[in-house]
């Protein structure tokens, strides 16, 4: 009897995954993320694309900047610039003998008169040298007065032909060389006597001593090069000033300036303009020139620093802006200007002087322009920006 066959069970059938159906549902799954993953970076294109072709056509924002106009200088200005005082003369004292120190008699500070004794050298050789040519001149002078008579008398013997003229000429030379050795004797005394004089060093000129780098006892030896004193005249003072060269021809001899000096805050000292280089300098493009100032108190000292005030006409063809309009870029000192289409050119200018909170351009500038003022770093040509002037709204161009 044959056993009934048992129908076998279809894979899969009882809803039981196989691995087979595992790996169908994975594979499924994968390509599901894929797909979703692919329309969300197609979503994120699109919408990055229209949100820039937005910014394409949307305008940009435009900065407000602050802007003035350069101003015209006025009929006269006021020249401000540096100087320095000096001694109308400077003398250094030399020694012109040799010898010690025996004595000095004004120190540094002591104001003294022409001709007054500094110091004192001690000569010893040079007293010695002075006795003995003193003794030689002597006997000189004693040799051509005896040689003189003899002259003489013999001059009249010959004349009553007592004496031979022979015996006259003898006489006769004997009194010219006696009368040229006693003039070299003389002469010898006057150089030593020289030296001795110059045992003391004297003052040259009314003035104070500035200067004294020797003591008592200190050996000095003739044309040393050792300056053993100094001495400054002090009344007037000159005074050397740096005009620019676009002011030059307006600082003329005679022109008045006043003075002043820190330590003497409020007070101003005339000072008149005496000569000049006629000649620019051109590392600096300045004209040197020269005032005095009377200082009968000696209260102004040479070597002081100071500021000329000079009060001249406008040379008419410079302008002022601000010192905080500058930019510093590597062509130089320049300034933004805003176009009348708003839009910013940054323009090289050239700077007469710096008057501090001011600055005068001589080039670059019109009266018209735009200046822009406290200009940041990232400003460039070309950029769109709206100019504020000082009585204007933001957003809208300064007026003329």
């Amino acid at each position: 009897m044959m056993e009934p066959e048992v129908p076998q069970k279809e894979e899969g059938s009882d809803g039981v995954a196989t691995p087979r159906r595992f790996k169908r549902l994975k594979l499924i799954l994968a390509l599901g993320v894929i797909v979703v993953i692919c329309l969300a970076v197609s979503f994120a294109l699109r919408s990055g694309t229209t949100k820039g072709s937005q910014k394409v056509t949307e305008p940009a924002t435009e900065a407000d900047v602050q802007v003035v106009f350069p101003q015209k200088p006025p009929a006269s200005v006021e020249l401000q610039l540096p100087g320095h005082t000096y001694p109308y003369y400077e003398a250094p004292i030399y020694a012109q003998t040799s010898g010690y120190l025996k004595m000095w008699y004004h120190d540094i500070g002591a104001k003294v008169k022409a001709g007054e004794i500094l110091g004192e050298i001690d000569t010893p050789e040079v007293d010695q040298q002075l006795s003995q040519a003193k003794a030689v001149l002597a006997t000189a002078k004693a040799q051509f007065a005896l040689a003189t008579a003899n002259f003489n008398e013999a001059k009249r013997l010959w004349q009553t032909n007592i004496d031979s003229k022979r015996d006259f000429e003898t006489m006769q030379s004997t009194y010219l060389a006696q009368q040229a050795t006693g003039n070299a004797d003389a002469d010898a005394v006057q150089r030593l006597q020289a030296l001795e004089d110059f045992k003391f060093l004297r003052a040259p000129f009314d003035g104070i001593v500035v200067s004294r780098s020797t003591d008592i006892g200190d050996y000095i030896g003739a044309n040393s090069g050792q300056k053993l004193f100094i001495v400054d005249q002090e009344n007037p003072l000159r005074v050397y000033v740096c005009v620019p060269e676009n002011f030059a021809k307006q600082v003329q001899v005679e022109a008045k300036a006043d003075l002043s000096l820190d330590e003497f805050p409020g007070r101003l000292f005339p000072a008149t303009v005496v000569t000049t280089s006629d000649a620019i300098n051109p590392s600096n493009r300045t004209q040197l020139v020269e005032l005095q100032v009377h200082n009968p108190s000696y209260e102004l000292w040479p070597g002081a620093y100071t500021e000329v005030h000079f009060h001249l006409s406008s040379p008419g063809n410079t302008l002022f802006i601000p010192a905080n309009a500058l930019l510093f870029q590597r062509e130089g000192p320049t300034v933004g200007v805003v176009q009348s289409d708003g839009r910013v050119e940054i323009r090289k200018v050239q700077i007469a002087q710096d008057l501090g909170s001011k600055l005068e351009i001589i080039k670059g500038l019109s009266p018209t322009d735009q200046i822009i003022v406290n200009p940041s770093d990232s400003l460039s040509t070309g950029m769109v920006v709206h100019a504020i002037g000082p009585n204007q709204k933001p957003g809208t161009m300064a007026e003329n």
